[in-house]
């Protein structure tokens, strides 16, 4: 099953996203994969909506606990350089809203924003490996790619030709890599491989994670919204509060769900259809003579 891409683009120009939904949306009926596209109008809109401030940023870990839910950031390198502001001039918040400002005394005057280059290096802070790209309408800047480890520098506006092949690339790192579940665990995010799950578990309005050493993860959000990010062929729910990885699955029965080592989980009456059929499916496509 193919992976869908997950792609976050910060442009301040309204056309050349335009081009950059069009050039997705292409690949998608070329190469039937699919995507999901965040658009933001400024880094600092990109930062409060990931609630990252740039001190938060400096501190977190350079791997393996990414707050970003994406497999690309697409990158306006010099997004927001500058930005005028006056009586009759309105400036956009970093929560989107959008409020005059200035007086006429103020007439001109110049309020500097975050690039592209430096967001890219806050986010190198945080995540070591996200693959970014570059976007412009002038090839100075191409080698300061290179401070942020870059996978591509491609000039205005975006085709077919020159986004192709990072989305192909994407694909077969996609291919190599684990997939991941980001979890908003004690105030940070934290990225769990998807074969460390043993299963899910709601307790009241909390959602605890079981891994196979033993070890659990708890966080509030609901049930059914985590279910929601976890790919259906690999993670059945076998009752209200249960959702289990079939990886870890060795048998299932009229009412119990046994896992690795022998653990036993409650399977409900209603559930056992789907969840049978789910494990059923799900062993064949390893093994065609199940």
């Amino acid at each position: 099953m193919k992976k869908e891409l997950r792609i976050a683009c910060l442009e301040d120009e309204e056309e050349q996203a335009w081009y950059l939904k069009m050039v997705l949306e292409a690949y998608r009926v070329e190469k039937g994969i699919g995507y999901t596209l965040a658009c933001f109008g400024s880094a600092e809109e990109f930062l409060f909506t990931h609630d990252m401030s740039v001190s938060d940023m400096s501190v977190r870990p350079g791997y393996g606990n990414s707050p970003f839910p994406y497999d690309l950031l697409i990158l306006d390198i010099y997004m927001g350089q500058e930005v005028r502001t006056g009586n009759d001039r309105t400036e956009e918040k970093a929560d989107g809203r959008k409020t005059e400002c200035g007086t006429a005394a103020e007439e001109g005057h110049a309020a500097r924003r975050m690039n592209g280059m430096e967001l890219a290096k806050r986010i190198r802070r945080a995540d070591k490996d996200i693959a970014i790209v570059f976007l412009s309408n002038l090839r100075e800047y191409v080698f300061q790619g290179y401070e942020v480890n870059a996978v591509r520098y491609l000039m205005k506006p975006v085709t077919k030709e020159t986004l192709f092949p990072v989305l192909d690339l994407l694909q077969e790192r996609k291919r190599e890599e684990p997939a991941w579940l980001v979890l908003p665990v004690a105030g940070e995010h934290r990225r769990m491989e998807l074969s460390r799950i043993l299963y899910l578990e709601a307790v009241g309005h909390y959602v605890r994670l079981h891994q196979p050493s033993g070890e659990t993860l708890e966080w509030k959000q609901s049930f059914s919204a985590v279910l929601a990010e976890l790919p259906a062929e690999a993670f059945v729910r076998i009752h209200r509060s249960f959702c289990v990885n079939l990886m870890h699955v060795s048998r299932l029965t009229r009412k119990s769900c046994f896992l690795d080592e022998g653990m036993e989980l409650p399977l409900s009456r209603s559930a056992y259809q789907e969840a049978n059929e789910a494990f059923l499916r799900y062993y064949r496509k390893r093994d065609p003579f199940c």
